[in-house]
């Protein structure tokens, strides 16, 4: 019997997308060991291949536009807005390179989070496809640029994306989506981890009284002052990247040479921004939330209210 193909269509905003999609894709490895996978987005391979756990087919492609960010929290909505108005002016041609991709690889199935115009596309050829996502582009976009007739065309098209995709998935927490039809809600995705934090301690010579503060702002790049963070008693701060400051209280997480998510659920508090992956993966490990304050992004009080629950 022929294996199956599932082609994962990746929005290259962040780590968050992929974040949500691998342990999806690792479970369905683990009922269906011949599945064969397709990964398609912009991310870089290594990040994708460090959630995965099995070969993968990899094309580096631009499947939607990416919001610019003044930081991992702030966006730049001029920016923004000429970005996603110059993929729409493509549409034509985008829509064509998507299918003559499906066409490539001939999946039997798309999953698609959330890029809408391989979904589209997928519609077009007959092939199935499911979005899944906390979130939908077109409701982020409407939130910060729908002024003029051309941005509200442009929502139309990315929610009748949406619509094109036999059904969209939303997990715990999502956002609202009346827009769509073809909604059904899921429990919380996330990873979970081992708590490491007596072998980190022991690794670093550190005592096992040490609180660690982890900062992870989702692979959005930002500068942060770190000449200026604060000297904590008994604390060391972890980063996701490496910093330019050498501080014995400042430490590389990738120094510590455990999975990203043994180092979360081995730390005493995560310090992030409002975003699904972070936000569940620090719930589901029984690690508390301390958060950058984020009022314009639509997730925000959706996150915000979840988290509080735990």
């Amino acid at each position: 019997m022929q294996s199956s193909h599932l082609l994962l269509a990746l929005s290259g905003h962040g780590y968050g997308h992929l974040a949500q999609c691998a342990p999806v894709i690792n479970a369905l490895w683990r009922d269906r060991p011949d599945l064969k996978l397709t990964v398609c987005g912009a991310l870089p391979r290594d990040i994708v291949e460090e959630r995965l756990d099995r070969a993968f087919d990899y094309r580096c492609v631009e499947l939607d536009p990416v919001l610019q960010m003044f930081s991992a929290w702030e966006v730049d909505v001029p920016a923004s807005q000429q970005i996603y108005r110059a993929f729409h002016d493509n549409r034509d041609a985008g829509l064509q390179q998507d299918m003559d991709l499906l066409r490539e690889f001939s999946p039997d199935l798309v999953l698609a989070d959330i890029p809408w115009r391989i979904l589209s596309a997928a519609a077009q050829l007959g092939i199935a496809s499911i979005g899944m996502c906390s979130l939908n582009w077109a409701a982020i976009y409407a939130a910060y640029c729908r002024g003029d007739s051309k941005d509200r065309q442009m929502i139309d098209q990315m929610t009748s994306g949406y619509q094109a995709a036999q059904i969209f998935l939303t997990p715990e927490p999502s956002i609202p989506m009346p827009q769509l039809d073809n909604i059904q809600m899921i429990g919380p995705i996330a990873r979970r981890g081992t708590r490491q934090k007596a072998s980190i301690c022991t690794q670093l010579g550190l005592s096992q009284h040490t609180k660690f503060v982890l900062v992870a702002l989702g692979g959005i790049t930002t500068e942060m002052p770190l000449e200026h963070w604060p000297h904590i008693d008994n604390t060391v701060w972890l980063f996701s990247s490496e910093g330019r400051l050498q501080r014995d209280d400042c430490l590389d997480v990738g120094a510590l040479g455990l999975p990203f998510i043994d180092v979360l659920a081995s730390v005493d508090v995560v310090l992030t921004k409002p975003g699904y992956g972070t936000y569940t993966e620090a719930v589901c490990n029984g690690v508390p939330v301390l958060t950058i304050e984020r009022p314009d992004w639509p997730e925000t009080a959706v996150l915000n209210r979840w988290v509080q629950q735990y």
